[in-house]
């Protein structure tokens, strides 16, 4: 097995540098995530961090209904054997112990902090002007002329309803044609013209695009308007304390770094 870097007394082979880059990005960006979960696992051993047999089961089984656990694809899990798979998962709970140590969860942010955020970041708070249609679609040469004499029989939202399912060749068919909520610039351009220029319940007259010939029913429309603090509080909550939690982190490793400069070694050889 050949070691690319030791940290402390943790080993990195090029095996686990190869694993880790499936992960995505660079070389050097994929080394010092590994360099960095050795450096937390360096202390968390140095204080005793341990796993029982019980959470190594639960992480286990958990491990097994993930698409991709730890964020590897399925091919290089099945690479792994039992032994590199044990010791991967009984460190991954070390780390996320110590981790939940240093920051315990759910630590409470007042008010005043997420209304701040709030007033900082508003404009992204900012809902779009959103339209809600159902169409029928009809494909080939001659779509819009089929769809024309389909839309000489339209006359109410019923008949609307009642020829998209006979008649659209969209699978929305099947829930009466409706194409949900949408911004400007989410579907194609012709749409969006059409979309946008109708009024609640009026149906469009036919038009092309580059999917075919459409007819449009206007079902809702949402104005542009500011979601409210109060709407939006719990997941302002939980993502200041998700930023709170990574600068913590991020300003831990660099601590760690210092203090394990001289016994960082990286194998500048094993690397090329």
């Amino acid at each position: 097995m050949q070691i690319i870097a030791k940290v402390v007394s943790h080993e990195i082979s090029r095996k686990d540098l190869e694993r880790e880059l499936a992960c995505g990005g660079t070389e050097e960006q994929a080394l010092k995530r590994l360099i960095d979960r050795c450096l937390l696992l360096e202390k968390a051993d140095q204080l005793a961090f341990s796993v029982s047999d019980d959470e190594f089961e639960i992480a286990l089984m958990q491990l097994l209904d993930e698409d991709e656990p730890f964020g590897l694809p399925t091919g290089l899990l099945q690479d792994m054997d039992a032994q590199e798979m044990e010791t991967l998962i009984r460190r991954n709970i070390i780390i996320r112990k110590y981790v939940a140590n240093l920051y315990p969860a759910n630590k409470t942010i007042s008010e005043a902090e997420l209304k701040e955020l709030y007033q900082e970041q508003i404009e992204s708070f900012r809902c779009e002007e959103m339209v809600r249609c159902s169409h029928i679609l009809i494909k080939g040469e001659d779509a819009l002329k089929r769809l024309t004499a389909i839309r000489a029989q339209i006359h109410s939202a019923e008949d609307f309803i009642d020829l998209c399912a006979s008649y659209s060749e969209c699978p929305s068919h099947k829930c009466c044609g409706d194409l949900g909520y949408f911004a400007r610039g989410k579907l194609f351009t012709e749409i969006d013209e059409v979309a946008f220029s109708l009024q609640p319940g009026e149906i469009s007259m036919p038009f092309e695009s580059s999917e075919g010939a459409h007819i449009l029913m206007l079902t809702d429309r949402r104005c542009k308007c500011l979601i409210p603090f109060e709407d939006i509080k719990e997941s302002l909550d939980a993502d200041l304390q998700q930023m709170e939690r990574e600068y913590f982190l991020k300003r831990h490793l660099a601590e760690l770094y210092k203090e394990f400069y001289s016994q960082i070694l990286i194998f500048d050889d094993a690397l090329k």
